[in-house]
């Protein structure tokens, strides 16, 4: 007798007294130690209750409540969702009754009078697929356990690597103030003193500290964009939020001779602080990555074919994407070009899409090379 299976709680129903005396004397002869048996169909419900079996030898034809009966219980009660096993063991094993037993929940069905040897075999059988299911359940809530573990940890390191980008990034601004100060003062004040050599390499470190302190000041942008929460949600006007954001952009708009077209957009579901930011780095993107002498030409509208939650394009004339690389510029520190000709830290496009997403939207893109790009902003359903 397999010593996994001995104490197994098993749990006998059958309203002749002699069907259970006979059963108890073969579970106790092959070893089992843990049965309870009844004669009265209406203690059943109690009994499961109390003893949880792992297997119930079950008889159909019973006054006051039958086996089927039984079984329907069983499986409201989610009993027959659990490792639970039933085996139907009757006299009347016609196709009908076989049928309406499956159907109702019973897992295994023996005929009366049933061999010995086949009983055995059956019986092991169902406890060994109730100890199988068991050890799965196991597994899996352990599984379960060690997921949530290390979410809970990744979560941990994740606010915590947030918070470094965060200190990190506001307390190096000051020193990288300081160095670019003196620096242009020491041009100033030393300036006839200074060859041409020399004004050049002040000139690279002021511009290399400028292009720091603009990568700062987006990595700080970008730890904030963690902290995004879609509770917070309101109903944004576009049209006004977008002309704040071109009325910021004035200056940029006008020097390099852009054309930027608005038109009319419906009001969407978001924050206001972080969807201005993504319209500012689309934007500026569109002006920023043009062929060489051309003007960008930036249209705002709303996609015609985003149905009853309008989705905003923003289309322009610039170098385009290859489609190979739709995916890998919303990486951060992504960058497709030589920064002297493009400039920026290609942390932008990361800040975007991340902070679309953490409001419960998304961003998408099409693109041609040589005849520009649009970028999709999909906006959280109201």
């Amino acid at each position: 007798m397999d010593q996994n299976y001995s104490h197994a709680r098993i749990l006998i129903v059958d309203d002749q007294l002699a069907n259970t005396t006979l059963l108890e004397s073969f579970l106790k002869a092959n070893g089992y130690t843990n049965y309870v048996t009844t004669n009265d169909a209406r203690e059943v419900a109690q009994l499961v209750r109390e003893t949880i079996p792992d297997l119930i030898l079950l008889d159909i034809m019973m006054p006051h409540i039958s086996g089927i009966e039984i079984l329907q219980w069983l499986r409201e009660e989610k009993y027959l969702d659990s490792p639970m096993r039933v085996m139907v063991l009757t006299a009347d094993i016609t196709k009908e009754t076989l049928k309406q037993a499956l159907n109702s929940g019973a897992h295994d069905m023996l005929r009366k009078p049933f061999d010995f040897t086949e009983l055995d075999l059956r019986i092991k059988n169902l406890l060994h697929t109730n100890w199988l299911i068991k050890q799965l359940n196991d597994q899996s809530a352990h599984l379960a356990e060690l997921v949530d573990e290390r979410t809970q940890e990744l979560v941990l390191k994740n606010d915590e690597l947030e918070q470094f980008i965060y200190v990190a990034s506001h307390d190096t601004q000051e020193p990288l103030r300081m160095v670019t100060g003196f620096l242009q003062l020491l041009e100033k004040k030393y300036g006839e003193q200074i060859d041409d050599k020399g004004k050049e390499y002040i000139h690279y470190a002021v511009d290399g500290a400028a292009r720091m302190k603009t990568l700062i000041k987006e990595m700080l942008d970008f730890s904030r964009a963690g902290r995004i929460d879609a509770a917070d949600l309101e109903w944004i006007d576009l049209d006004e939020l977008l002309n704040d954001v071109l009325l910021g952009l004035k200056r940029l708009i006008e020097s390099s001779g852009a054309k930027v077209s608005v038109e009319p957009l419906p009001k969407a579901r978001g924050i206001a602080a972080p969807v201005r930011q993504v319209f500012q780095n689309l934007i500026i993107n569109a002006i920023t990555y043009q062929p060489d002498g051309q003007k960008a030409e930036v249209t705002i509208s709303v996609d015609p074919e985003s149905g009853e939650n309008p989705s905003i394009m923003i289309r322009d004339n610039g170098i385009g994407i290859p489609e190979e690389q739709h995916k890998k510029i919303f990486d951060i520190f992504t960058r497709l070009h030589n920064k002297d000709k493009y400039p920026g830290s290609g942390v932008g496009l990361s800040i975007s899409k991340k902070m679309m997403e953490k409001m419960g939207g998304a961003i998408g893109l099409t693109s041609v090379p040589g005849e520009g790009s649009t970028f999709y902003l999909h906006f959280p359903k109201g």
